[in-house]
């Protein structure tokens, strides 16, 4: 007579006093409708409206901890936003996720306000990553950085931004621009077959005529593209 393996199979089930094929059902259908501790954390990054969070200190790290007229300061050089996690449409890596676990179970809480520095694309379209910090609020005007990942910031890009910060650094690359175009400029271009002034006099006019000249095209070109300065933009939502 052969041997069911089935019915062997739920005799051993019965003397391991398993639960009963409904009660496992039920086991099985609420762990399903559970959201494992990824989905939770990453429905917590999107919806995120940065609130500040009760942390406990004495499981922080010093080096970690930002003042918001630092961030103000990063964001306002490379030209970035710092906005509330929700409004990210990047991607977070495992490490990003890995991260907030360890500091979840190092407060012994859930954390639920996040706050991200990163390019403004970075709001608005899926790109790729491009060096996105994320923080925790912690009040008083102190973040906690949490996670950063991505490696692709240009390191020229401080630079190239550098015009766009406020009113006044735009107005210094004009003059800089000008004067060193004016000083730099061949002579024998400048002067015409007529002209009997120096050549400091012919640079001064040729000066003041790029400054003008350099004005127009960055009312015309730069705030065309750019919008708005970065000092105003750092911290809005909106496109420009």
């Amino acid at each position: 007579m052969g041997v069911n393996l089935l019915e062997k199979l739920s005799e051993i089930r019965a003397k391991n006093a398993q639960p009963s094929n409904t009660d496992m059902i039920k086991g099985f259908k609420a762990l399903l409708n559970q959201p494992n501790e990824g989905e939770r954390i990453l429905r917590n990054l999107f919806k995120s409206e940065g609130g500040e969070e009760q942390l406990d200190f004495d499981a922080l790290d010093a080096r970690r901890i930002y003042h918001i007229e630092d961030i103000k300061t990063l964001c306002i050089d490379y030209r970035l936003r710092f906005l509330d996690s929700k409004h990210f449409n990047g991607t977070f890596p495992s490490e990003a996720i890995d991260a907030i676990k360890d500091f979840e179970a190092k407060q012994g809480k859930e954390i639920k306000g996040f706050k991200m520095i990163a390019p403004a694309g970075m709001f608005k379209l899926a790109e790729k990553d491009k060096d996105p910090i994320l923080m925790v609020p912690m009040g008083n005007g102190y973040y906690y950085q949490l996670a950063q990942w991505g490696n692709d910031l240009h390191f020229l890009r401080k630079i190239l931004v550098y015009p766009f910060r406020s009113f006044e650094t735009i107005m210094k690359t004009v003059f800089v621009f000008a004067a060193l175009t004016a000083l730099l400029f061949p002579e024998s271009v400048m002067r015409g077959p007529k002209d009997t002034g120096t050549i400091m006099h012919i640079r001064v006019i040729f000066f003041f005529w790029m400054v003008f000249a350099t004005s127009a095209m960055t009312a015309l070109y730069g705030f065309s593209r750019m919008k708005n300065f970065s000092s105003n933009l750092w911290k809005s939502r909106f496109l420009d």
